[in-house]
């Protein structure tokens, strides 16, 4: 439930009827210690959120980038270590098929 500025006001005079205006201004101080002028307005929140859907907006993209880039050196090192294993396999072949041939044609 909001409260209206015309209700805060009306309960800060009852305030300084019952307790003095010392001790009203003590207790608004205790409930908002900083203040209300330090509270967040809506419009505050809605720079904030702006603000912030920018960074992420921003974020986002990098993050992109750098994952693009991530993806396209892993598969630079797959391609490699696929070209290792099928030379290592041909040359175990040839090995094997030579030390098969050569002696049967000897």
């Amino acid at each position: 439930m909001a409260v209206t500025e015309l209700e805060r006001t009306e309960l800060a005079n009852r305030l300084v009827q019952a307790i003095g205006t010392e001790a009203t201004e003590t207790l608004m101080n205790c409930i908002i210690p900083e203040g209300r002028g330090q509270l967040a307005t809506k419009d505050d929140l809605k720079v904030l959120e702006s603000s912030l859907r920018s960074d992420f907006a921003d974020f986002k993209g990098d993050m992109r980038s750098e994952f693009a880039d991530f993806k396209g050196d892993i598969r630079m090192a797959l391609a490699k270590q696929t070209r290792m294993y099928l030379t290592t396999l041909a040359g175990f072949m040839l090995t094997t098929w030579g030390a098969l041939i050569v002696p049967a044609v000897v």
